[in-house]
């Protein structure tokens, strides 16, 4: 048990000891010295060593023994005898033998730095553990050190601590060993005496005499040490925490009446000499603010100081930091946010050579690190930079215990305020941490806070002097600075165009002569503008926070040594630079908030004498670039909603979890790729804990390195080196280790928090990384040297099931894994992560799943065996690290000890087995499970051999990778682990209330932007009054400052995140129907019933801009889905139209094409039955990878056509996003494919949803007001419809409608005559309920010389089967070497297709396809461009533009609008509301006039303009032409005709005779007619019809269904037959 311990757990028994009283000459001592040690369980004595004054030896556990062995002597001595050994050797009688402990006067006689050379902090060094007698001697060696020691001490010192120790009981023994004299009274005056100079002359010493003696004695120890490194020992504050108070009433409390001490020692000027060799402070027009707060700092007051940028900041803490070292030793905690400034800072004091200044942050190597914890721990340093992250750390927490610790200075205090224009929720930890800091000492005062900032409205100073009130008690004075800098010249110039603002830049640069520095927003345009300036003839360096520290240094050197006088740089530039000659700063873009403005523009002009000018160069767009910026780096509610749903999954089971960043983050369904990921999560989890959701803990691994097995180092040394398991360069790092563990004579239980003996914190003190630290650990235990214990936990799936699923698990994941592994070439694969699941299910492994390929190569690549590079659209390279025989050796290997390993653990639940519940828990350690591989019953029938721990660790790793169990503890603690305990239940949801402090501040950073943006204006028109402005938002309220200067309606353009013009021409053509929608930020489902032409995608990509612009969606977290390719591409272009380049990172997918994602397949149209219901089939059973369906919005198009398996899958999406927001647009009454199983009634499910909205959209901006009217009366035949409110015209024309009622069976001939007579300049459709009928009227409009285009459908013919398309696509496919299509391939293969098939008539649909990939796809995929072309049909790609016609069957025009649309409607279908619909549908699509030919009665009732009854008869026309499709030909015929019929291009003529059609240039034959179609003809022939001519339509791929896989498909023709009436 350590010390340490001994102190806190064992302080209320030292009553129970009592003394007795010996007077002996110090010349006859007749002393003993004892050790004893006590067992950690029992408590009770395991083994005692003594040793007597005459040399002779005790080693036994008997106490009575011991006492005769004591018989003679007057002293009993040893190292903390009197709070630990006394309390068990007295237990029953009182102690006849006076007591001296060496413990407690050690750091009296040898206060210096390092301290005696035998102790480490309160513990003896030893090289050996449990031998009480070696103690024994080490403790008689430090016994006779001290004695000779207080011998050498002047008579008048020891005399005054004799006095001051006198009656205490840790003293009295050792004084009167010592025959120590008293003094009995002018104490006081005998300290003056002695410390004159050393102390304040006015100080106390009567209170501190009768109140604290030993305290005092302590702290005059310190004060006498040359060394001000020195600090008092730990657990002497631990004991004596008032030893601080003291010091500081001594040495760091300035007297008001003046002494010599005060006057210099705690005199700022003074010592601003003394350190900083500068005679005076800085002033600001004539403030004395710098000494002022330094002063303040002094007299320990908690303060924030305002100073301008380059306003001596630094100096203001560090001058009183360095004092403090001083007089009391102390340490100064500087916590900012930003890692390199605070290097910056500790570089800069080196410089001056001032040594006392130390960081420890995130981006030191281990070795620097552990010597700035050295430094700090040693009393090395009076001034620690950290940032407020490291106070989470437990290495940090506990070398902080032990100093004392003066003040605590806050950079960037802004960030506490969510007003400030950088709120940072980790700093919120700040105030908890020193609370609990200061409880754990005992601190009798709080313990004084500086904060400093460079600009701070009135409200951030509240808002910062508020936070210290309520969580400290702190009352904060403030120094703030009213100065303005006068050398400072402002202006505005406005730029249209980047390149005009270049022009204007370069101009600027031309005519100055002086350093300049030009501040950018983007990392990336810092080099680009440097490199053009350099070209032109003004040298300029860039400079921002991603570039690499030492291009970065070496930039900052350059010009600050004027080697070059531009430097180009983010606003990361600047920070702590003081350079004086900056005569020009130019904004080449405007900053975000007027604060940044002013600490920019500030760096200008440092030298009072010289003057400056700050330029902005602005332009129109420049506020829209920091609107998509704070899009881009928000972190909205939802996000935060998907953290604590992703912690709640985690913490379903335990409250408390141990895990990393990047866990939480896939388990919300992030995507990996977001940058910043940690911090986001960290902020997240930060907010989380603020509202008391949950509590974050210290990062904290489970590694302990306990039990100790050897006697001493030597035996440690012997064992290492003769282990097989160290290699050469380890051994020296394993002898460091079991020294330190051994040194620290440690013997803790593993669970206590505070062990030295965590892995972490040995790696922190030894300068070596975790992960080594572990590995030795692991084979020390191996080894014996250390005690193995069972520190890691598995649960296990399903212990109890016979099936056994982890095993199950295990097995699927080795087969996917033993092809991913086979399929790696020697050089390297190139392939999508898709593609790669895509290939492993054609080739027959079923259970292949996207997510475990992906978990798979994140093993491989960090275990080694592969090197797996990745682009931002997730394609990879992967490559083999060794040869494929070895590295599936090494597979073997794993799996059969991931399998032994399973077995295993599965006896050991059944051997422990308790209930039964679903995931069981057993505790083992690595050597175990090793052993039990190498040793077990199995041994003797497996292939295995020497099998190292390195491997074991590997399988238990890959197991817990792919879930077949979960591992906590042990060694899994190599990545940064956050300790996370839940507080709140799993059904509570996180709220708009707990986010109001975020909220506060986003909002703040939109209005900030528009506030700088009205400065830029303002400038631009009134000097005067722009500063004025500026002088107004840092002084005025702020309410008062919106209210002066943004009146009426600007108040609310400011809330928006978008600049008003750019708001106008988003939405400002909307109604206030479609507006209602887009303002809605709120419900959880909106469903909109949106009637024909009333905007349905107009407000779609409105709401789309909406979310991603004003309503923080990330565009990651947004998908959309669309029931066909076509709307997808159409929702796609339109949207880019609107927002831009942004619109290519939105998902906009059909459910088809989303589902495949999801199931990481390449879809296609062949195979897409049951594709929806797998995937959602998938998501609930969690097999699906959360950032796939993490989602915070979803938008789905045609909403009514939503079948069984769309509705279950947006129900899957939505229960595993519980704060999802779903907007379903669509229209019930046009819900015309029911045959394809859509039915509306899943639309009218969501509107029950709770917390959904029904919106109604009636107006129609599409048509007239008669067709409105028109359709009106014919919808009210349907039965159950969402909508209630009739649909009415928006336009002012009256439009036209025509009912022809026919007596004749054929239609045709009316309806084209009327279409002539009617015919105008706009736009006609003509509208069937078949393809066959829409093909009879193409032929019938051909002869009446109208140009029409038919929208093409075909049954079972797919788009990508098309003999141009297959062509298009093998000519990639060929010679594409990457998963991104090259331009030049891309060309290549558009010019050798369009080439090859240039007479083609097909070729057209072919060059749309194409050209509409090319304007929805920025960077081309292979595996896009397949998932197009595999989705899209024919008709997407009919361009029907430049038609006088269009004709169509009703299905296919849904969507579509015409001026004047012409509908047939024969009647000879059953009515039932299906039927109803389509004719809806159909009416529907007229802008004007619409005619309505039919020979049924379905129209009777409606009335329209005009209603005809033709009783004539007609006939069919004389020539029709019929489209003949699959079942009308014979394939079987094509199957040795290939060549002959690829050779033809689509409208080629054709020779028919006898059901056979021939080439009419070689006469060969190239196609026959099926059974069915000879028999259809013979039908027409006796119509009265006869083919007359033939020609190719289309020639598309085609083999059997049921055809073996390896056998090639077929070219198969389909004609177009031309029937003419026989002319008799």
């Amino acid at each position: 048990m350590s010390i340490w311990n001994r102190f806190i757990g064992l302080r209320n028994a030292e009553d129970s000891i009592s003394n007795k009283k010996i007077s002996v000459q110090y010349n006859a001592l007749r002393y003993a010295i004892v050790d004893v040690e006590i067992g950690l369980e029992d408590y009770k004595i395991h083994d005692i060593g003594a040793l007597r004054y005459d040399g002779a030896v005790y080693h036994k556990v008997s106490k009575e023994e011991l006492f005769e062995f004591f018989s003679d002597v007057d002293y009993i001595c040893g190292h903390n005898i009197i709070h630990h050994d006394a309390k068990y050797l007295f237990t029953d009688k009182t102690c006849r033998w006076l007591l001296v402990d060496t413990l407690y006067i050690s750091p009296l006689l040898f206060p210096e730095r390092p301290y005696h050379r035998l102790l480490k902090d309160d513990k003896l060094m030893s090289e050996q553990i449990n031998n009480p007698v070696n103690d024994c001697e080490k403790a008689k060696d430090l016994l006779l050190d001290e004695i000779a020691r207080w011998k050498s001490f002047p008579e008048g010192k020891c005399r005054l601590f004799a006095s001051l120790l006198k009656d205490k009981k840790e003293f009295e023994g050792f004084l009167s060993m010592v025959g120590a004299e008293y003094l009995n009274e002018g104490l006081t005056e005998v300290i003056r005496d002695l410390y004159k100079g050393k102390i304040c002359g006015h100080a106390d010493l009567v209170m501190l005499v009768k109140e604290y003696p030993c305290e005092l004695a302590y702290a005059l120890a310190l004060i006498d040490t040359t060394d001000q490194r020195s600090v008092t020992p730990g657990w002497v504050l631990h004991h004596y925490p008032k030893v601080e108070f003291v010091l500081k009433l001594l040495r760091h409390t300035s007297c008001k009446e003046g002494c010599d001490y005060c006057n210099t020692q705690l005199n700022v000027l003074y010592n601003l000499k003394a350190f900083f060799r500068y005679e005076q402070f800085r002033t600001y027009e004539g403030e004395p603010l710098q000494e002022q707060a330094a002063q303040a700092a002094v007299k320990g007051m908690s303060l924030l100081a305002i100073f301008p940028t380059g306003g001596g900041k630094s100096l203001t803490f560090q001058l009183p930091a360095l004092m403090a070292g001083n007089s009391v030793h102390g340490l100064t905690v500087v916590i900012s946010p930003l890692q390199s400034l605070m290097k910056d800072q500790v570089d800069n004091l080196a410089d001056r050579g001032i040594t006392d200044a130390v960081t420890i942050n995130g981006l030191l190597d281990p070795i620097t690190r552990a010597l700035a914890i050295q430094r700090v721990r040693d009393g090395e340093a009076s001034l620690l930079y950290i940032s407020p992250e490291m106070l989470r750390s437990k290495t940090i927490g506990r070398i902080l215990l032990a100093r004392h610790i003066v003040r605590f200075v806050i950079d960037e205090a802004h960030c506490f305020s969510s007003w400030g224009q950088d709120f940072r929720v980790d700093y919120l930890y700040i105030g908890k941490f020193i609370r609990e800091y200061q409880q754990k000492k005992g601190s009798r005062n709080p313990i004084p806070v500086s904060c400093f900032t460079a600009t701070a409205k009135q409200k951030v100073v509240q808002d910062i002097c508020d936070y210290f009130k309520q969580t400290l008690n702190l009352d904060l004075r403030l120094f703030a600075s009213t100065a303005s800098r006068i050398n400072l010249h402002y202006s505005v110039i406005h730029a249209e165009t980047d390149e005009d603002k270049y022009l204007k830049l370069r101009g600027l640069v031309a005519e100055s002569d002086c350093p300049a520095i030009v501040y950018v927003s983007r990392t990336g345009r810092t080099k680009e503008l440097a490199t053009k300036l350099t070209r032109d003839g003004y040298k300029a360096l860039p400079f921002n926070g991603k570039m690499e520290t030492d291009e970065k240094i070496d930039n900052q050197d350059a010009f600050m040594n004027d080697q070059v006088r531009i430097i180009v740089a983010t606003s990361a530039f600047g920070m702590g630079v003081d350079k004086k000659d900056v005569g020009l700063v130019v904004h080449y873009d405007i900053s975000d908030s007027l604060e940044n403005y002013v600490q920019e523009a500030g760096r200008a002009g440092r030298d009072p004498n010289l003057s400056a000018r700050c330029y902005v160069l602005y332009g129109d767009n420049d506020l829209d670039k920091h609107f998509i910026l704070l899009n881009q780096t928000k972190l909205s509610i939802s996000e935060i909603q998907q953290v604590w749903k992703a912690v709640k999954d985690l913490t379903r089971r335990r409250m408390r979890v141990s895990c990393s960043a990047l866990e939480i983050a896939r388990q919300a369904g992030w995507d990996d790729s977001v940058s910043d990921i940690e911090t986001r999560v960290r902020t997240a989890l930060a907010a989380l804990e603020q509202s008391g959701y949950l509590i974050r803990g210290n990062n904290v691994p489970q590694v302990y390195a306990t039990g100790i097995t050897v006697r001493n180092m030597d035996e440690a040394r012997m064992r290492i080196s003769k282990s097989q398991l160290f290699g050469r360069d380890e051994i020296e790092k394993t002898v460091r280790i079991i020294k330190s563990l051994i040194s620290q004579k440690y013997i803790a239980k593993a669970q206590d928090a505070e062990a030295e003996s965590r892995v972490d914190y040995l790696a922190d003190i030894l300068g070596l990384s975790k992960k080594e630290v572990v590995s030795v650990v692991e084979r020390m235990r191996q080894e014996g040297i250390l005690a193995d214990s069972k520190d890691i936990s598995a649960y296990l799936l399903d212990a109890g099931d016979s099936k056994r699923k982890s095993t199950i698990l295990l097995e699927r994941f080795a087969k996917l894994e033993k092809y991913i592994l086979n399929r790696i070439p020697d050089e390297a694969l190139r392939i999508s992560c898709k593609q790669l699941n895509e290939d492993a299910m054609n080739d027959g492994i079923d259970t292949s799943r996207e997510k475990d390929i992906r978990t798979l190569l994140y093993f491989l690549a960090i275990k080694g065996y592969i090197r797996k590079k990745e682009d931002a659209l997730r394609n990879m390279e992967i490559s083999r690290q060794t040869g494929r025989e070895t590295t599936l050796n090494r597979f073997e290997k794993r799996l059969e000890i991931s399998r032994l390993t399973l077995e295993w653990l599965y006896q050991l639940v059944a051997a422990t087995k308790k209930g039964n519940s679903e995931k069981q828990v057993v505790q083992f350690s690595v050597v175990e499970l090793l052993n039990q591989i190498i040793l077990g019953p199995h041994a003797l029938f497996t292939k295995l051999d020497n099998v190292q721990l390195e491997e074991v660790e590997e399988a238990l790793l890959y197991l817990s990778k792919i879930g077949a169990l979960k591992l906590e503890g042990g060694f899994l603690v190599l990545y940064n682990a956050m300790d996370i305990q839940r507080i709140k239940d799993n059904k509570s949801r996180y709220k708009l209330d707990d986010y109001r402090m975020l909220n506060e501040f986003y909002k703040q950073k939109i209005q900030q932007v528009h506030i700088v943006g009205e400065y830029a204006n303002l400038m631009v028109k009134d000097y005067n009054a722009a500063l004025q402005y500026v002088r107004d938002y840092f002084q005025m309220d702020y309410k008062k400052f919106i209210t002066k200067y943004f009146k009426g309606d600007r108040v609310n353009e400011i809330q928006r995140n978008l600049t008003p013009k750019k708001y106008r021409q988003l939405f400002g053509q909307l109604s206030k129907c479609q507006m209602e929608i887009i303002s809605d930020k709120d419900s959880r489902c909106i469903v909109v019933a949106a009637g024909p032409g009333s905007g349905k995608t107009r407000v779609l990509v409105h709401k789309l801009a909406s979310l991603l612009l004003l309503e923080d969606v990330k565009h990651e977290q947004l998908l959309m889905l669309t029931f066909s390719r076509a709307a997808a591409t159409e929702f796609k272009q339109r949207l880019m139209e609107l927002i831009g380049n942004a619109a290519h990172f939105v998902e906009i997918k059909t459910f088809h094409s989303y589902c495949f994602d999801l199931m990481g397949r390449i879809g296609n149209l062949e195979a897409v039955r049951d594709v929806v219901a797998e995937a959602a089939g998938m998501i609930n059973q969690g097999e699906v990878e959360p950032n796939k369906i993490g989602k915070t919005v979803l938008v789905i198009d045609e909403a009514q056509d939503m079948g069984v398996a769309e509705y279950t899958l947006v129900k899957a999406l939505m229960a595993s996003n519980e704060e999802m927001r779903v907007i379903a647009v669509g229209d019930d009454d046009q819900n015309i494919y029911e045959f394809r199983g859509s039915d509306s009634g899943y639309m009218y499910r969501l509107v029950q949803e709770p917390g959904s909205k029904f919106i109604e959209m009636t107006e129609n901006y599409r048509s007239a007001r008669h067709p409105v009217d028109f359709a009106n009366k014919f919808v009210k035949v349907l039965g159950k419809r969402m909508k209630s409110t009739p649909i009415i015209s928006m336009r002012k024309e009256n439009g036209w409608v025509r009912v022809t009622r026919h007596e004749s069976k054929y239609m045709y001939q009316p309806l084209v005559k009327e279409l002539v007579r009617y015919r105008g300049n706009g736009t006609m459709c003509v509208l069937t309920q078949t393809n066959e009928e829409a093909v009879i009227l193409m032929a019938l409009l051909r002869k009446w010389g109208i140009d029409s285009k038919l929208i093409q459908s075909m049954d079972g013919f797919l788009f990508w089967n098309m003999v141009e398309m297959r062509y298009f696509l093998r000519y990639i496919d060929k010679r594409v070497k990457t998963p991104l299509i090259p331009e030049e391939l891309w060309e290549n293969a558009k010019y050798a297709t369009f080439s090859a098939y240039d007479r083609s008539q097909s070729l057209a649909y072919v060059k749309r396809c194409v050209e509409l990939f090319e304007q929805t796809n920025k960077t081309k995929y292979v595996s896009d461009f397949k998932e197009f072309v595999f989705e899209s049909s024919v008709e997407d790609f009919c361009d029907t533009s430049g038609a006088d016609v269009v004709v169509s069957t009703i299905h296919k025009a849904k969507g579509r609008e015409f001026d004047d649309v012409y509908m047939l409607i024969a009647d000879h279908y059953v009515k039932d509301d299906q039927l109803m619909r389509r004719y809806y549908v159909g009416m529907t699509r007229a802008k004007n006039r619409l005619f309505v030919h039919t020979n049924g009665d379905s129209f009777n009732q409606v009335s329209a303009d005009e209603y005809l009854i033709d009783p004539e008869e007609y006939t069919m026309p004389e020539e029709i032409v019929l489209q003949l499709s699959h079942k009308d030909v014979n394939l079987r015929f094509f199957k040795e005709l290939k060549r002959e019929v690829l050779t033809l291009r689509g409208g080629d003529v054709l020779k028919y005779k006898d059901s056979i059609l021939y080439d009419t240039l070689t006469h060969k034959p190239v196609a026959k007619l099926s059974q069915n179609m000879q028999k259809t003809l013979s039908e027409w022939k006796e119509r009265g019809y006869e083919v007359k001519s033939a020609s190719v339509r289309f020639i598309v791929a085609w083999k059997p269904k049921d055809a073996p896989k390896d056998e090639p498909e077929t070219a198969v023709l389909l004609p177009d037959l031309l029937l003419n009436t026989i002319i008799s």
